[in-house]
């Protein structure tokens, strides 16, 4: 007879990286439950547990009650959150109730002001907690600062070899396609940009076209509404010499898509400036631009890739992450 699980994982299925953490995690002998931090993935009740959290608290209650009906009788000894957006304190407290024994550890990939108002009430009853964001460490004490990872399958796309000279792929939001229209300006018109927008449905495609009328004129083929599966997304790297990186104006983390270059051994233009303190900052691998006037210098376009040092490679990775996110317990294997 399987085992039953012993940690309990609740985060929401973001492009696969849920799953490759509970993968990981069952590499080194844990027994995982792995659950949504949301009550349902479709996108009205993504866009609610953000914009308006309270018509969509009690089916979250309802939902964290019906895994800890399930969990109760599981020897939890660690329970993990990453983000844990519709996690109401008062489900925390009562998954504290269910496990007194337990670890409780969280994670945040965002920062304060994109999450809701709670947040920091409900990490107030964890044991532990980490964010990606330097600037919510820095006025935050009871926060420890752990940037992303990169995955194992990234130090393997080797090197660039395709027709790409620059790539972005990523999720439609805020300004990011008046930032991508202003750098395909700012680029030389020989080189080839590709790039591949993300949204979850159709007619969030109009809804942001309210806030942006340059997407009524931009090319359709830029636009998928399916998220691109690992290998996909692993392909396109293979292809590109540089990828651009466009963080929300709201966060100061190195986004994943930033440390998952640095495993890949890629180039990046970033709009993001907190990136000139990083430990693994080289300006001739980074550029650094303004995303409102982005300027991009032949040298950095045409210069190869110059390799970090093996200690910070291994720093950013999965495995390093979790090193640090979630230690082995004293006493315990």
């Amino acid at each position: 007879m399987t085992e039953p699980p012993d940690l309990l994982f609740i985060c929401a299925s973001f492009f696969g990286y849920a799953g490759e953490i509970r993968a990981q995690l069952e590499r080194r002998g844990r027994r995982v439950a792995l659950y949504e931090d949301r009550p349902s993935i479709d996108s009205v009740t993504k866009a609610l547990t953000r914009a308006a959290p309270a018509l969509v608290r009690r089916r979250a209650e309802a939902y964290f009650a019906s895994i800890l009906d399930e969990a109760r009788a599981w020897p939890i000894r660690d329970v993990l959150v990453i983000k844990g957006e519709a996690l109401s304190p008062a489900a925390v407290r009562n998954m504290r109730a269910a496990f007194p024994h337990a670890r409780f550890t969280l994670y945040f990939w965002d920062s304060y002001r994109n999450m809701p108002k709670d947040s920091r009430a409900k990490a107030a009853l964890f044991d532990r907690v980490l964010s990606f964001d330097p600037r919510d460490t820095a006025a935050d004490p009871t926060l420890v600062y752990r940037p992303l990872f990169y995955s194992p399958e990234y130090p393997t796309v080797g090197p660039a070899n395709g027709d790409i000279d620059v790539l972005f792929f990523g999720s439609l939001h805020g300004d990011r396609h008046a930032v991508l229209q202003r750098i395909a300006r700012a680029l030389p018109p020989q080189l080839r940009f590709e790039r591949t927008l993300y949204l979850p449905a159709r007619w969030l495609y109009f809804a942001h076209a309210v806030f942006d009328p340059s997407l009524l004129v931009a090319r359709r083929e830029n636009f998928i509404h399916r998220p691109l599966a690992k290998h996909e997304v692993l392909k396109l790297i293979a292809r590109a010499r540089i990828v651009v990186d466009i963080e929300r104006p709201v966060q100061t983390g190195y986004t994943m898509r930033t440390v998952e270059m640095l495993g890949a051994g890629r180039k990046l233009i970033t709009t993001n400036a907190q990136i000139a303190s990083a430990d693994f900052y080289d300006p001739g691998n980074i550029a650094i631009i303004d995303r409102g006037n982005p300027r991009i210098g032949d040298d950095f376009l045409s210069a190869p890739y110059r390799s970090p040092p093996p200690d910070i490679l291994k720093r950013y990775s999965l495995e390093s992450w979790l090193d640090e996110v979630l230690p082995p317990r004293p006493g315990l294997p």
